[in-house]
């Protein structure tokens, strides 16, 4: 059993290697540029419009558009995310539903681009 385990585990961290050795660009320009963006919201004037929300989202945009992530797994972090959004909304904490329904209005306007982008 723990023979298995670790040829499993060993798979595992093989598979992943392979993928960083694959994006290793892409995961180099996902730092840099998210650390721009983090580093542009200390700037004085657009730390005004740079807020942390707009920064959270900007970061997750990135993500996905970097690593080029199928416009599907952007759909289910949207269904995901509006069912805690949901379940924030029922337990009280409304304002954080609120951003959260923010993100999710963003992440479909960005699945919509990217669509318009690739037909």
């Amino acid at each position: 059993m723990i023979k298995r385990f670790n040829l499993l585990l060993d798979k595992f961290f093989v598979n992943i290697t392979n993928w960083i050795i694959r994006n290793k660009y892409r995961i180099v320009g996902f730092i840099v540029f998210g650390i721009l963006v983090i580093a542009s919201s200390f700037l004085p004037y657009l730390n005004l419009v740079f807020t942390s929300k707009l920064v959270i989202f900007l970061i997750l945009a990135l993500l996905f558009v970097i690593f080029q992530i199928n416009w599907k797994i952007m759909l289910w972090v949207c269904i995901i995310f509006l069912f805690l959004a949901f379940t924030l909304t029922i337990t009280g904490f409304v304002s954080t539903s609120m951003i959260l329904g923010d993100y999710i209005y963003g992440f479909l306007v960005l699945v919509a681009i990217l669509n318009f982008i690739r037909i």
